[in-house]
């Protein structure tokens, strides 16, 4: 039964929904990661349990990746048009086509992970997280048919509660099955495949919940907007058309995951390959951090799990700011749609704005306090002399990634899908070239990893940026959208390093740090006079809200 009213989200609306889920998220997902490398003990699962992820990824990507984006695209431009049938016809289309991409991909991972595993991992334990996760191609798909869909009709709740669904479940289950498996058998292999099966567990929740929502809730489109709307294409030509926009997308996703697959594949073979002849030299670099009786099958792993520890952080901000590219989508392919040039540049100001905002504060505590923050969240010695170096690269790269990834969406959004899977293409080059020089080098190993995914994301940014500039003649204006943001983090981030040195360092004082830093930051904002007006009034109470802010000088 069809809701009684649609209500459309702002971009900002729509933005504050899904950050707050996937900060929930990102929360939840801690609290899941944490135990489990207190339980693992040493670096070893994290390698399993990152390496399985890393063969997962790029076939998620070519399952489904493209596909949400397409119906998002597809629903929005054809609400925009009246055309409400042939919204119905996209739902029943996509879910044939997910269906079979989804079963397909499950089957290319099986298929993958012996030669995957024969190639990365010489120890052979990866396979058991390779197995377990597989499922998970398949639920994925079907929330990704629900989720692209209420997108595009710019409803954002459901796939922020599916989120929150499925990562409740990975972290119940998933600590659930790795503890249990770990007590009784003392395998870290298999007690990480373990915590695969949460996931898989996590995902068919998730799915469930968007399957019934649809079925009890319907979607708000009206029987007299279906009455009075054009007859449905046929669903062939409905299919031709959502394919045509979400190849180039899956493309693009495909080539921006590439650069986790070179980072497993590339990083742990050239790892493996330097152990022939400078495994004691490399041993002797990390000596204070590295048991002795680690061995030069196992150190790949090892290494690359320390690395999965500071990537786990790094990815924080560019899974949080990517949905301000999914939030901006439905609502720049409306605008463009209408050849509304001014709420155009508006939307694209606002979400590089929020994401500079969101982003920058977050990379320069990296790039300051990267050896505190790992000590804080993972507190084992490798942790801290390896992975902190690697967190002050990722810190940097982090402000690009989560600047150019929405950047992404707003290219899809308005076309450009082959402009954004040339721009990410490139980037991806980039990354396996530096890589290769960097990771090659004994006295750098694993850390040439964060420095290639840094040049790659740089290339990436500025690439999009010009793009966006080209094909939407808008120019925004950098200094307010990314000038004024970049001031203020800079100041917190020197602030939190000076009041951690001043306090002698620790658990506690790192919080301390951080927590002075992050009121330096928005009395920074408030100073430069960064908020708007418009940043607020489309949001609900959005009237009140930018009194208050005015009453209080935020905004002036």
């Amino acid at each position: 039964m069809p809701e009684k009213k649609r209500k459309q989200q702002s971009f900002e609306y729509g933005a504050i929904i899904l950050l707050c889920s996937t900060f929930l998220v990102k929360i939840i997902g801690a609290v899941f990661k944490i135990p489990l490398s207190r339980l693992w003990e040493d670096e070893l699962g994290f390698g399993y349990f990152s390496s399985a992820y890393a063969l997962f990824t790029p076939i998620y990507s070519l399952a489904m990746a493209g596909l949400p984006i397409a119906i998002s695209r597809f629903v929005a431009n054809s609400v925009q048009q009246g055309k409400y049938n042939d919204v119905k016809s996209a739902l029943k289309v996509t879910k044939k086509l997910f269906t079979i991409t989804g079963i397909t991909g499950f089957i290319l991972m099986l298929a993958l992970s012996y030669p995957f595993v024969l190639l990365t991992d010489k120890s052979g334990a990866t396979i058991y997280s390779i197995i377990a996760i597989a499922p998970a191609l398949f639920f994925c798909c079907i929330m990704s048919v629900y989720r692209g869909y209420y997108e595009g009709l710019r409803n954002m709740y459901p796939t922020a509660i599916s989120d929150i669904i499925e990562a409740l479940g990975k972290l119940i289950l998933g600590l659930l099955f790795a503890y249990l498996v770990m007590h009784y058998t003392q395998n870290i292999a298999l007690s990480a495949a373990a915590a695969m099966l949460g996931i898989v567990v996590g995902g068919a929740a998730s799915a469930t919940f968007l399957i019934l929502r649809y079925k009890f809730k319907g979607d708000g489109i009206t029987d007299n907007e279906l009455l009075n709307a054009p007859k449905a294409q046929d669903d062939k030509a409905i299919a031709k058309t959502i394919l045509a926009i979400a190849i180039p997308v899956v493309l693009a996703s495909l080539a921006n995951t590439v650069s986790s697959f070179v980072d497993v594949f590339l990083v742990k073979w050239q790892l493996t390959e330097m152990m022939n002849g400078h495994f004691e030299s490399i041993k002797n670099l990390y000596d204070n951090c590295i048991t002795s009786n680690i061995t030069a099958e196992q150190l790949p792993t090892y290494l690359y799990g320390v690395r999965e520890k500071a990537f786990t952080l790094y990815n924080l901000i560019p899974t949080i700011t990517s949905v301000l590219g999914v939030s901006a989508l439905p609502v720049l392919a409306t605008a463009y749609t209408k050849k509304d040039n001014s709420l155009l540049k508006r939307n694209i100001e606002s979400g590089m704005k929020l994401t500079a905002i969101i982003s920058m504060p977050v990379g320069m505590g990296f790039v300051f306090l990267g050896p505190a923050i790992m000590k804080l969240m993972y507190n084992t010695a490798a942790s801290v002399e390896i992975g902190g170096v690697m967190l002050c690269i990722y810190g940097l790269a982090a402000i690009f990634a989560g600047l150019a990834i929405p950047m992404i969406s707003m290219l899809q959004a308005i076309g450009k899908e082959k402009i954004s899977l040339r721009n990410v293409a490139i980037g991806a080059a980039i990354k396996v070239i530096v890589n290769f020089i960097f990771v090659g080098i004994p006295t750098i190993n694993i850390k040439g990893a964060a420095i290639g995914t840094f040049v790659s994301y740089f290339f990436i940014f500025i690439a999009n940026l010009l793009s966006l500039i080209k094909y939407t003649a808008v120019v925004p204006n950098v200094f307010k959208t990314l000038i004024k943001p970049f001031i203020a983090a800079f100041s917190c981030g020197v602030i939190a390093m000076l009041c951690y040195k001043i306090l002698n360092g620790g658990s506690i004082m790192t919080v301390l740090s951080i927590m002075v830093a992050a009121v330096v930051y928005l009395i920074s904002l408030v100073f430069l006079n960064t908020f708007e007006e418009e940043d607020f009034i489309t949001l609900p109470k959005g009237g009140k809200i930018v009194k208050l802010c005015k009453k209080f000088k935020i905004i002036r």
